[in-house]
């Protein structure tokens, strides 16, 4: 075989394997129709919203489906509720949220555990307002 024969015959191939290659990566951005069934049952919560997020926040979300699958079936309605808890907020709800989480990440370890432990007492008590 002569050398442009191989050189075609090269390109040939690499354009066969390209479309393979282009499976093998999922894309940085996805869309919500690019999703898979899995990804798009595990974040549905988030479907309304999800072509607004950043490519960052799209893949740390979708770091969260291969595990998702090994959690208890409360833990996994548990999961759902946040996310979409999470997707109903404001940008300044959130905004806030993310600051309060750094202040409380910046806490000494006893301190944020004596927060920690407030918080999960005040989730636990009922709110005397509805009550009224």
């Amino acid at each position: 075989m002569n050398k442009a024969a191989r050189l075609a015959s090269a390109w040939c191939l690499a354009g066969l394997l390209c479309p393979v290659f282009a499976l093998a990566s999922p894309p940085a951005n996805p869309s919500w129709d690019q999703l898979d069934t899995q990804q798009q049952q595990v974040l549905a919560p988030l479907a309304g919203e999800w072509n607004r997020y950043s490519p960052d926040k799209k893949q740390s979300l979708l770091a969260i489906v291969p595990g998702f699958a090994n959690l208890a079936p409360q833990q996994q309605q548990r999961a759902q509720r946040k996310l979409k808890a999470w997707s109903e907020l404001t940008p300044q709800q959130r905004h806030e949220i993310r600051a309060n989480w750094k202040k409380l990440q910046q806490l000494p370890p006893e301190k944020r555990e004596q927060v920690m432990q407030r918080l999960r007492q005040q989730r636990a008590q009922p709110d005397a307002s509805i009550s009224q």
